[in-house]
């Protein structure tokens, strides 16, 4: 599945960088290949200039090889300079069967890339490097009010997928083989700019799947729709 990345995208210009041992071992490979080549050459006795030669001639090989497993196994390459975090702490939510929402948000989270903190009796907390979301159990003289996100509070949550590949991936390899269905549509949906998936937490909260790779741009089609509302007038 995509969403086991081997590489993530290089914090400063355009490449990869290796992130699990699977990445390492491939870029040690591919090192090694043209260094195995020029001492074959060498222990053949051939002379120097086929040595270099065949050396030369073996790098670009193994440079598109290596960049056909990182588009693989890897982030979508793109220039950056540093890395955009968001300024957004931590979300709690409150769940009404803490061991059934922590098997749940273990399925969704861990296969999204997030990792898992924190697993105690009162709470468990996971995160993407920048944002935890924090479970809790609710307590007991609450529980009978239960969730619904059309009332007063939270709506639905949403988490980043680095490829529309992979919100697909993730319908097909994670949400049917376990029984979460989709919401509104039976499969995923939208376009280059807004493509997603929603389904539903054990509570009912909506959560959401979705790549959309310039979402906060001003320029982004939803961020550029008319005002009509003035709340100072």
């Amino acid at each position: 599945m995509k969403t086991n990345l081997w590489f993530r995208r290089k914090t400063y210009g355009w490449g990869w960088t290796p992130i699990t041992w699977q990445g390492w071992l491939v870029t040690a490979l591919f090192v090694a290949i043209p260094l195995a080549v020029k001492l074959i050459m060498k222990a053949l006795d051939f002379s120097k200039h086929i040595q270099n030669f065949s050396l030369m001639a073996v790098v670009p090989l193994v440079l598109v090889g290596l960049t056909l497993v990182c588009l693989r196994y890897g982030e979508k390459p793109r220039w950056q300079w540093g890395i955009k975090t968001t300024k957004l702490s931590h979300i709690d939510l409150n769940v009404s069967d803490y061991k059934k929402s922590v098997l749940f948000y273990d399925l969704i989270l861990l296969s999204l890339g997030w990792e898992k903190l924190v697993s105690r009796t009162d709470h468990t907390t996971y995160s993407d490097g920048t944002l935890k979301i924090i479970i809790s159990p609710v307590g007991e003289r609450f529980l009978s009010a239960g969730f619904h996100r059309k009332r007063i509070g939270i709506n639905h949550l949403a988490f980043y997928a680095l490829t529309k590949e992979i919100v697909d991936q993730f319908h097909k390899e994670i949400m049917i083989p376990n029984g979460i269905k989709t919401l509104y549509e039976e499969i995923s949906q939208g376009d280059k700019n807004y493509y997603s998936v929603y389904f539903e937490d054990p509570d009912r909260i909506k959560l959401e799947v979705v790549y959309a790779p310039n979402y906060c741009d001003k320029s982004h089609r939803l961020n550029t729709i008319p005002d009509d509302f003035d709340p100072y007038l």
